[in-house]
């Protein structure tokens, strides 16, 4: 597109410039005219020869004017379409660069998210480890609400107590019947009822 520009460019410059030759040669043309009406009838044949000549090299001068300026617009345009393929390499750099710093801040972010996971997994343990005494009580067992659930009625108050998925403790829950009486031990962690044992 820009070469293409760049020729256009090229020929109308071309084409000023040989106006302005042709301009000057009719401007030339009434002085020489001139010169033949005062001049003898004998001489214009010499002086239409120097018409001729002087023409000619006004034609050869309009287009070497013309080469020349294609010339130049040639050169104009491939130190455009140049300028071009360097404010798009540029441009690839700029793109690679802001890539990288994306990358290496997603990294960032990972490593971020696992050391919270991590850390989140050890305030889990420790939670486990500073749980609240074990307690014994003694309730109706209501059920299983889930494989690792039971619900137990506490003087009078029914709770979820969580259980061992296929533990023996699970398995005793399983063989009991709703409305039994059951023996425990639980401990709290967090909002959980968590049974230990099963008396």
């Amino acid at each position: 597109m820009n070469k293409v520009t760049g020729f256009m460019g090229a020929a109308l410059l071309a084409g000023g410039m040989l106006a302005g030759c042709s301009a000057d040669s009719e401007n030339a043309t009434p002085e020489e005219e001139t010169v033949e009406e005062t001049a003898a009838p004998e001489e214009q044949p010499e002086v239409t020869e120097v018409e001729e000549t002087e023409t000619g090299q006004a034609d050869e001068t309009a287009e070497n004017t013309a080469e020349d300026t294609a010339g130049t617009a040639s050169d104009a345009a491939d130190n455009a379409a140049e300028e071009v393929d360097g404010a798009v390499e540029q441009a690839e750099d700029s793109l690679g660069d802001a890539a990288d710093a994306v990358e290496e801040g997603a990294a960032d972010m990972g490593e971020a998210v696992e050391d919270g996971a991590n850390e989140v997994k050890e305030n889990v343990e420790n939670a486990g480890e500073e749980s609240s005494e074990a307690t014994e009580a003694t309730g109706t067992f209501n059920g299983l609400a889930d494989p690792h659930t039971v619900e137990i009625e506490v003087d009078g108050v029914p709770a979820a107590y969580q259980v061992e998925a296929d533990s023996d403790m699970m398995a005793k829950f399983e063989a009991m019947e709703p409305g039994e009486n059951v023996t425990f031990v639980y401990v709290e962690n967090g909002e959980q009822l968590v049974i230990n044992e099963v008396k």
